[in-house]
């Protein structure tokens, strides 16, 4: 072996097993390889997220804050119904084994180009915690308490008026346990259950019965609606080629939470997880 060779020898060593120490060892995902539906995890700082089903924007300047709406609720505006939602996403906390994060949404649906005389709004607010266990897993805990208002009118004829306004609110909460399987693929397991739902709703109720006599009826009402309660489970394997490509499908059981309206489908059924998104 000559002195040139035997110089180079340990140079090579070392790069080879750097490069090997690299492939083996598990590392941690950068929080844009995370899943950030449900978890205090958001969208890389200066880019965008466009999903089937959600824009968010990692907002420039602002390391820890992210705006967002969900995209399907917009396609209403086809039928003349009025409707738009946005949500914000605060990390309170970032660090390198603990994030923590509040967010929250507002929706707005007006139904006056269908000729109803209804207003709804939807409000969440959600707290959001995880841990880095090791570099393959990650546990996250979900708390979240919704609440849908409405207010609306019914003249069924001139003699007749009825204004009203409901309020339902829930409380949820949420297990999930992403484990990185290998690199690109991870899988995520989420346990999720609805605690209660009570509901409010008063309304006034006037009747002209002639010129000189007017009936006016007001009643007020609060019921928990024990229907709404329920459980789910989901299982969804999640691919990241690179970080700017995500593809997640699943399947879950139990009472599916509908998006954006926060409430849950009464009856346990089978339910699919899918949504495909890119950073931009």
């Amino acid at each position: 072996m000559t002195v040139a060779s035997a110089q180079r020898a340990p140079a090579l060593t070392r790069a080879f097993a750097a490069a090997l120490a690299a492939l083996a060892a598990p590392g941690v995902a950068a929080a844009d390889e995370r899943i950030t539906d449900d978890t205090p995890y958001k969208t890389p700082e200066g880019r965008v997220r466009a999903g089937l089903w959600k824009l968010e924007y990692g907002v420039h300047g602002v390391p820890r804050l992210e705006l967002g709406t969900y995209t399907l609720p917009y396609l209403t505006w086809a039928f003349g119904v009025k409707s738009g939602n946005a949500h914000v996403k605060y990390q309170l906390l970032d660090r390198r084994v603990w994030t923590l994060a509040a967010s929250l949404g507002v929706a707005y649906v007006d139904l006056d180009g269908l000729d109803v005389d209804a207003r709804i709004a939807i409000v969440p607010v959600r707290l959001l915690a995880a841990a880095r266990l090791g570099g393959r897993f990650t546990a996250a805990l979900g708390l979240m308490y919704s609440q849908i208002s409405g207010e609306g009118g019914y003249n069924e004829d001139e003699t007749t008026a009825f204004r009203g306004a409901v309020a339902v609110s829930n409380a949820q909460a949420w297990l999930s346990l992403t484990t990185r399987l290998s690199r690109g693929w991870s899988l995520y397991l989420e346990g999720r259950a609805i605690a209660s739902t009570e509901a409010a709703a008063d309304g006034d109720l006037t009747i002209t019965v002639d010129e000189r006599t007017t009936v006016d009826v007001s009643a007020t009402g609060n019921a928990s609606i024990d229907e709404m309660r329920g459980a789910s489970a989901l299982v969804a394997f999640q691919w990241s080629s690179t970080r700017r490509f995500r593809f997640r499908a699943g399947l879950g059981y139990g009472n599916y939470n509908i998006p954006v309206l926060n409430f849950i489908v009464p009856i346990a059924t089978p339910f699919p997880e899918l949504d495909i998104s890119f950073v931009f």
